[in-house]
Order: C-alpha cells, then sequence, then structure tokens
C-alpha cells in the first residue's frame, strides 16, 4: 500500500534568456504535420511547477524554431497544448530537430541531434508502448461487451500484465546499464524502487555526479544515493528507539545476538494484514533459534494497532510513535510504503530487504537452519 506523491525533475538551471541568434545557445528545429498556424511552447520542468521558457508559431511550410541560452543540462517540455506534449533533454549547445503531428505529439514525435536527447525519445517509446498494452489489459479485464470477464480470464490478464511490469523493470536496468552517463536516465531511475534497486541509483549517482557535479537534477540523486547507502545490505541497521503498546521504549540495538526482521507495516493495511500469517508461521517456526520480529506500526490510533496485533495473534515486539506517515523510523528507513521488512543480523547489519514469504522462509532457514 504506497503513499501517493509527486516525482518531479530537479531543476538546477538558471535560464538566461530566450531569444534568436544569440551565440553559444541552443536550438531547437522541428517540423509538423497538421501544425500550421499552431504555437509551440517550451516549459521548463522545475520541482514544484512547469515554467514557460519560450514559444513560436508554426509557419505555413509547418516548421518553427526555438532558441535560449541556459547554463546546464535540463529537462524541458515542447507543448501544443496541455495534453499534447513531450518531454525533452536540452543541453546548452543542441542542434535538436522535432518531427510529429501536431495532432497527437507524443504518440508520432522523433527527435535527432543529441545522444541524450535520442536516449530519452527511445525511453519514451518504450513506455507509450507498455501504456498502451497496459491500457488494454484493463479494458479487457473490466468487461467485453457488457459481461464481467470470468474469475479465470482475469487470472490470465493479471498474469499478463505482472509479466509485462516485469519486463518494464528489465528494460529501465538494461536503459541505465547502457548510458550511465547520460542524463536521460534521471526518467528512467524513477520507475524503479529504491529499495529493490538501490545499486542502479548508487551506479547512476556515481557516474553523473562525476560528469555534472553542478546540475541539481544530479545533486538530487546524490542525496537520495547517500541516504539509500545508509540501508544498504552490509550496512548497520539504523538505531530505532519507540515505544511498545505498554509505553515502553523498545530498542532495536536490545536485540543484538538475534536475527531480527524490521517489519513495517500498521493495521489499516490490508497487504500487510494478508502477509502477517506467513510470518507469523516463520516466528513459530524460529523464534528458538534465534529469530526475532520487530514491528513498527505506521498506525495513528493506538486502539486499532492493539487490536490487530490481537487479532493477527502477532507474539513479537511492537513499537510504534502513532505518527502515521510522519513515523520517526519510517523516515528514517525512507519508508514510503508498507508492507516493507528488512533483515539484519547477530551484528545489526542489514542481510537482505522485502523478504515476503517463502523468500523469507528460504532466507532464514539458510542463516538458522
Amino acid at each position: 500500500m504506497k503513499m501517493s506523491f509527486l516525482i518531479l525533475f530537479v531543476v538546477g538551471t538558471l535560464v538566461v534568456g530566450c531569444g534568436s541568434g544569440e551565440p553559444d545557445g541552443f536550438r531547437i528545429t522541428g517540423k509538423l504535420e497538421n501544425g500550421v498556424g499552431l504555437t509551440v511552447y517550451l516549459d521548463q520542468l522545475t520541482t514544484n511547477s512547469i515554467n514557460q521558457f519560450g514559444s513560436a508559431i508554426v509557419d505555413e511550410d509547418g516548421n518553427f524554431t526555438l532558441e535560449g541560452q541556459i547554463l546546464e543540462v535540463g529537462f524541458y517540455k515542447v507543448r501544443l497544448g496541455d495534453n499534447n506534449f513531450v518531454n525533452i533533454v536540452v543541453h546548452p549547445e543542441d542542434n535538436l530537430e522535432i518531427t510529429g503531428d501536431a495532432n497527437y505529439l507524443y504518440g508520432t514525435y522523433k527527435v535527432e541531434g543529441s545522444e541524450d536527447a535520442v536516449a530519452l525519445y527511445e525511453l519514451h517509446e518504450y513506455l507509450h508502448r507498455f501504456n498502451l498494452k497496459e491500457d488494454s489489459l484493463k479494458k479487457a479485464a473490466t468487461s467485453f461487451g457488457g459481461v464481467q470477464v470470468d474469475p479465470s480470464r482475469q487470472f490470465q490478464l493479471q498474469s499478463i500484465y505482472n509479466n509485462m511490469v516485469q519486463e518494464k523493470l528489465t528494460f529501465l536496468r538494461s536503459f541505465i546499464d547502457n548510458n550511465t552517463a547520460s542524463i536521460s536516465s534521471l526518467a528512467a531511475i524513477e520507475g524503479l524502487d529504491p529499495m529493490t534497486d538501490s545499486e542502479y541509483f548508487v551506479k547512476l549517482d556515481k557516474e553523473l555526479y562525476d560528469l555534472y557535479p553542478n546540475s541539481m537534477y544530479v545533486k538530487n540523486l546524490h542525496l537520495r544515493a547517500a541516504q539509500m547507502a545508509k540501508l544498504a545490505i552490509g550496512a548497520e541497521a539504523p538505531q530505532i528507539l519507540l515505544a511498545n503498546p505498554q509505553g515502553e521504549v523498545v530498542s532495536l540495538s536490545s536485540l543484538r545476538g538475534k536475527t531480527v526482521l524490521i517489519d513495517f507495516w500498521a493495521s489499516w493495511c490490508k497487504p500487510c494484514r494478508l502477509e502477517n500469517p506467513h510470518v507469523v508461521r516463520l516466528y513459530n517456526e524460529y523464534r528458538d533459534l534465534g529469530f526475532e520480529v520487530y514491528g513498527v506500526s505506521l498506525d495513528k490510533n493506538k486502539q486499532a494497532w492493539v487490536n490487530a496485533i490481537q487479532q493477527d495473534g502477532l507474539e513479537w515486539i511492537h513499537v510504534s510513535d502513532l505518527q502515521f506517515w510522519n513515523s520517526a523510523a519510517a523516515k528514517l528507513y525512507n519508508v514510503n510504503s508498507i508492507p516493507q521488512t528488512f533483515l539484519i543480523d547477530e551484528d545489526g547489519k542489514i542481510i537482505a530487504k522485502n523478504l515476503r514469504s517463502a523468500e523469507l522462509g528460504k532466507k532464514l532457514k539458510e542463516i538458522l537452519g
């Protein structure tokens, strides 16, 4: 169960101006079908807004030109309307060419002129195809000719979708592997989970920070990667000091000498509650061999928290500050969705993340026998 949040690029570009013929600036030329007389806008993407940078009128031959000066590479939007646009990468001295149909720019455009611009285009093309397939599957899963799809067919469609998602993740990882020196990979990294793909964030940060140390896009990634390093496999799990339902503070470090599953959950989280029986089974199997669970609740209602513990038969350690998503422990561990787990060894070092059911059982058997 995820928190809702907005992912936007962080822009560190100082805009000097947008004019015609200024030296050492960028230049974007385009040719659009069905675009005569339309206004093409160039917008700058920021952390909390989209700012208009420049504009041009498409001439009678379908051509337009956008020019300007910037100090750092940035992400921009070429826009014909609120829902008719494409995002591009622009370097300070780029000469880019964009073609497409003004009636549906995103689905028809092509861009040339720089490796980064082409890389981002290729990423967009893949995601566009994925989105079309996703939409088709959603429609097929809801109804056919007004008749509800039978459960077996829904299960089949869900399996197809799950495979698509895995293929998408494989594509994104491969894209980053092949474009670690490209700023375009910042768009791909947002499709990965920092918890399961932290090595890609670290890899991209290392490469881009050397190339673009002054870019705030990269500085933002650098800060995120530094935080992830604190939670990397092999790192010492950050200390947690929270109270149990009786008001007694139980520190994570007090469990040294045991294999501990730090389990971020909440009474209101259905996936967490569905996972609990599996953890209960493993806890009963391995508790006498040195396995402990340290449950950190993101509840805000104490009674709901206590009731869930009793209802699910959770006999392990429970702590919470009842601060919901503002939980100090959740922030410390970069938790923005639950359930989320960290498995730590006898020395308090992280040895695995987000293990579920069979995977957790396999790991515990490996460690505790």
